[in-house]
């Protein structure tokens, strides 16, 4: 279930989150979801990071694998809190950290990819694109409600042009498939307030999108 309004102190919270035993079973499951994606995230980022060769390319794995971390686990706090205003902060933060999941997993792509004189732009084009987005969402208090699915799809897809012709194939392929993946998740988050269990739907799609992202990065990006 998606929160309702951020920064409203006329919304009253008991009366946009129920304790029906559904409800709270919905909970329950969206936070076991990515809390042990969140966990796995961890075990995973140790083999990655070991497998670097370079600084640059460690740091561009270090940021991608904390924008992952720090997805699932707002996430999964998220779903955790009773309502209160904590909770409607964490939905927000929930809602704002996908745009640097998305600007981290491009970070090592862009890194080892793109030409020396567009990698600094496009790289800086990426996390200002997400920082703006991230703050809509938290610092200007943004409403929570009103899910920038635009937004993310652009980032997650719009990048990918400049890198055209210069990533192999099986890196586009990995790289495709996540992108359906989270693309089709949407679809099932933009429900999660008509259909029950929706919202967890969405989270096992990131993960199998994440774990797309990563096996690519890891096989085909980092180990050459």
């Amino acid at each position: 279930m998606e929160e309702q309004f951020a920064g409203d102190s006329s919304v009253d919270l008991e009366t946009v989150f129920d304790d029906t035993p559904w409800q709270v079973g919905q909970e329950w499951a969206n936070a076991l979801t990515h809390g042990l994606a969140a966990i796995g995230t961890i075990a995973v980022a140790i083999p990655l990071l070991a497998a670097t060769q370079t600084t640059g390319m460690m740091l561009a794995c270090g940021a991608y694998m904390a924008s992952v971390f720090g997805t699932f686990t707002c996430s999964t706090l998220s779903h955790l809190v009773r309502p209160s205003p904590l909770l409607i902060r964490l939905r927000s933060w929930d809602q704002a950290v996908i745009y640097t999941m998305i600007a981290g997993t491009y970070t090592p792509l862009i890194y080892r990819f793109a030409d020396d004189s567009v990698r600094p732009w496009l790289l800086g084009a990426v996390w200002i694109a997400a920082g703006y987005g991230f703050l809509g969402k938290v610092a200007l208090k943004h409403r929570v409600n009103s899910i920038s699915t635009v937004t993310y799809l652009a980032l997650g897809w719009l990048p990918a042009i400049p890198l055209i012709g210069r990533v192999p194939g099986n890196v586009v392929m990995w790289m495709f498939i996540g992108g359906i993946l989270y693309t089709v998740g949407v679809g099932f988050l933009i429900n999660d307030r008509k259909v029950r269990y929706m919202h967890v739907m969405w989270h096992l799609f990131v993960i199998m999108a994440a774990l797309a992202h990563y096996w690519t990065i890891y096989q085909h990006v980092v180990v050459l």
